[in-house]
């Protein structure tokens, strides 16, 4: 299978991974400027942008945490590009590419006129430390390395070409090219140790990181001299920003009332709760449900009560979605109805599978033994039926499925950590269940969650059918072989209960009018690239 695409050519259909069927990416992107646009003469091209949290680490490579991606994704380019509408793959600082027949080689050929911003040159010999890197990285780097599963070297052929090799067919690295897990950085960066990389990373980027203090804000300015934006960009050349200051607000409210206020021109995570008040012509808001694995409760099986199939079942009977997406989720999103989001390509609907029915947990529960306490929880052998969720976010869906559990007799305990601690306990395999989700533009990321040969597994699950059925479908190039295979992973997944949803998670931000140029990328990650401040 040979792909070649000339730069600022008309853009044609590529296969998503491979073939698999494209699905729509659910949400919008108000504010939009359109290409054409140029921003106003008389205004300063800087916004304070406010996020929610500490970035913790700038490494695109190491870190999965959204808020570290909206920093990252302004400072890193990545080989290839996708279309968060059509899941087409664009080039970006390759200019074309080949995938071999067997999945197992991929050659690029990389654009001659970039630069990264310590003014060394992209070399094939550059990309391929980089791919070196993340597998010495190891688990640091969990979702970059998943992406590079039997990664066996890259051949340089010269300065602008090479090819990825891989020991087994891969089918999602071409995908995972397109992602900032798999961004490319500085020689001097990938040498660095992996702590001072997340400190500061130099990329190919519009923007160049100026400062980071962790906990207090982040500064980035405008690449000079930059050049090499994708297709799917609304404009060539420079940001037209100057600069973004990101400073670090944890208090919704604070940001919320700083939109109001006027003090931040972007904000990240508008609560659910404040959408239809941004919902005016004073306002921009960006809705886009993340695609991949939603949220959800994530199991452990090897340990307690959860290895018993039908605890877990009747977790996942006793959880009432549409409510907690009423509760907890946004105007622009919808309940989870399988163990992927509705906006991942190769999604299938198991609502069925999913559907509340209390009194189905409570039979299910009765037929395996358990007894309904005096305080209205389950018991066996004198052990209450009580499970602890670990997370480091979303406190809200867990409570709000915490109140519907008791309502069927179990005890679901909340145990809400830092992220560092959440990933500690996923190191150690400390923990019962996991609540989070894992953003993924392909169906792959269940076999990234789950699979006992992946670097970022964090499901414990011990079955062999699920396994090979994961492993086969990331060596399956035929799109309609590979849709069927992941159709019944969903199945067994949902029926098995390995991953329980709760909610699908719309990243929701917001602007003041006059910022306008704010776009998703297929991850439904920030670009800044085309942003600008207009004249009112």
């Amino acid at each position: 299978m040979t792909i070649s695409i000339p730069r600022r050519a008309r853009r044609i259909a590529v296969p998503l991974t491979a073939g698999l069927a494209v699905a729509a990416l659910a949400g919008c992107t108000a504010g939009s400027a359109d290409p054409a646009s140029t921003p106003g003469a008389d205004v300063a091209q800087d916004i304070v942008f406010a996020l929610k949290e500490d970035p913790t680490c700038l490494d695109p490579q190491q870190t999965s945490v959204t808020t570290s991606l909206i920093v990252g994704r302004q400072l890193t380019d990545s080989l290839l590009d996708q279309d968060p509408d059509t899941g087409e793959i664009v080039p970006w600082l390759a200019s074309e590419w080949e995938v071999s027949d067997d999945l197992t080689s991929y050659t690029f050929t990389l654009r001659d006129d970039v630069t990264f911003s310590d003014g060394t040159p992209l070399t094939s010999e550059v990309v391929a430390a980089n791919f070196d890197a993340i597998v010495e990285l190891g688990a640091s780097a969990s979702l970059a390395n998943g992406y590079l599963s039997g990664y066996a070297g890259t051949e340089i052929v010269d300065d602008t070409e090479f090819t990825v090799n891989f020991s087994a067919p891969n089918v999602q690295f071409q995908q995972g090219a397109t992602t900032m897990s798999l961004g490319i950085l500085s020689a001097e960066t990938v040498a660095a140790s992996a702590e001072d990389r997340c400190q500061s990373v130099v990329g190919t980027g519009p923007f160049v990181l100026d400062s980071y203090v962790v906990n207090d804000s982040v500064e980035i300015v405008k690449r000079d001299g930059y050049d090499w934006a994708s297709t799917l960009r609304g404009h060539e050349g420079e940001a037209y920003l100057d600069s973004v200051s990101f400073p670090i607000i944890t208090e919704p409210s604070v940001r919320t009332g700083g939109l109001e206020s006027g003090e931040y021109d972007v904000i990240q995570d508008v609560p659910y709760v404040d959408e239809s008040r941004f919902s005016t012509d004073e306002y921009h808001l960006y809705a886009k449900a993340n695609p991949g694995v939603p949220n959800s409760l994530i199991v452990n099986t090897s340990r307690g009560v959860l290895a018993d199939e039908a605890v877990r079942q009747a977790i996942t009977k006793g959880l009432d979605r549409d409510q907690i997406n009423v509760i907890a989720g946004s105007l622009s999103g919808q309940a989870p109805t399988s163990v992927l989001t509705s906006s991942t390509p190769g999604y299938t609907d198991l609502g069925d599978v999913l559907a509340y029915d209390p009194e189905g947990a409570q039979d299910l529960l009765e037929g395996d033994g358990w007894t309904l306490g005096t305080d209205g929880i389950y018991e066996k052998d004198g052990q209450p039926l009580t499970v602890t969720v670990t997370a480091f976010y979303a406190q809200d869906v867990l409570e709000a499925a915490q109140i519907q559990l008791r309502e069927v007799g179990i005890d679901l305990q909340l145990n809400m950590v830092a992220t560092g601690d959440f990933f500690g306990a996923i190191a150690s395999g400390d923990y019962d269940l996991l609540g989070a989700g894992l953003t993924r533009t392909d169906p792959d990321a269940l076999r990234t969650l789950l699979s006992t040969a992946s670097a970022a597994r964090w499901g414990i699950v011990d079955d062999a059918e699920l396994e090979g059925l994961l492993q086969e479908q990331s060596q399956t190039a035929d799109a309609e072989a590979r849709q069927e295979i992941v159709d019944e992973i969903q199945q067994i997944v949902a029926e098995r209960a390995y991953v329980i949803p709760t909610l699908e998670t719309v990243q929701l931000h917001g602007s003041r009018v006059g910022v306008e140029g704010i776009t998703f990328d297929s991850a439904a990650r920030l670009h800044l690239y085309d942003t600008m401040v207009v004249s009112d």
